[in-house]
Formats: structure tokens, C-alpha cells, sequence
């Protein structure tokens, strides 16, 4: 089982209790950010982060080709930097969400995101009730 954590806009919070609006975010390793962070950071609109990959990546290879360091250096080197991607990539959505706007409002266990939102809207439907 997964850890999500839900994600809302603050002003919505108080107008529609249903699960429009809401972005499940995967507690844990990403792997699409492991293997393709390039294309990973621009699919969630993380443009800040987006910036910094960049920018490490430059930094490694104007460093790698200025130092002269052997080519299996500098590829370990990316590796690195994206295991790094994989390991906090979730956390890094979480942040631009926050500054976004949006507010954690809950903690789901469930297999995958599907079920995540059917977990959260079970939820917010049995407060509603009762």
C-alpha cells in the first residue's frame, strides 16, 4: 500500500467538499523523476526546480569538462543528481503546490491514485452524511 497525500485550493476548501480540484500527491520514490526528470519536472509544472535541474546538469559538465574529469565520473555524477530527482521529487511538488495556494488536507493509504481519490471522496461524502 501507498501513502498520498491530498492537495487543495484554500478557497475551495470551504465552497465544494467533493474531490474536484484536489491533487494526489505519492508519499515516496518517484520513478518517472528517476528516469526522466526532464520531462517529469515540466509534466507538473515545476519551473523553479526545472530551473535548478538545469542548472546542475550545466554545473556538472562545464565542471566535469573543465576539470577533465573521465566520462563514467561525470555519468555517476547525473545518476546522482537524478536519484536526488527521484528521492525528493514528490516533496518538490508538495512545495510548489503550497505556493500555489493549496493546502494539505489529508493523508490516504491506498494502492494508486485511483483509488486514493475514491478513498478521499468516501471520506468527505461520510462527514457530509453523517
Amino acid at each position: 500500500m501507498l501513502t498520498f497525500t491530498a492537495h487543495r485550493k484554500a478557497e475551495v476548501l470551504s465552497h465544494d467538499e467533493a474531490a474536484d480540484g484536489v491533487i494526489f500527491v505519492k508519499d515516496g520514490f518517484s520513478w518517472p523523476a528517476f528516469l526522466v526528470p526532464f520531462v517529469w519536472l515540466i509534466w507538473h509544472r515545476l519551473w523553479r526546480a526545472l530551473g535548478g535541474y538545469i542548472l546542475a546538469v550545466a554545473g556538472l559538465a562545464g565542471v566535469g569538462y573543465l576539470a577533465g574529469l573521465p566520462e563514467g565520473l561525470g555519468t555517476s555524477l547525473g545518476l546522482l543528481l537524478n536519484l536526488y530527482m527521484g528521492l525528493e521529487g514528490n516533496n518538490l511538488r508538495r512545495k510548489a503546490l503550497a505556493r500555489r495556494g493549496y493546502q494539505e488536507v489529508a493523508d490516504i493509504v491506498a494502492g494508486d491514485g485511483e483509488e486514493a481519490a475514491w478513498r478521499f471522496l468516501a471520506n468527505r461524502m461520510q462527514h457530509q452524511v453523517g
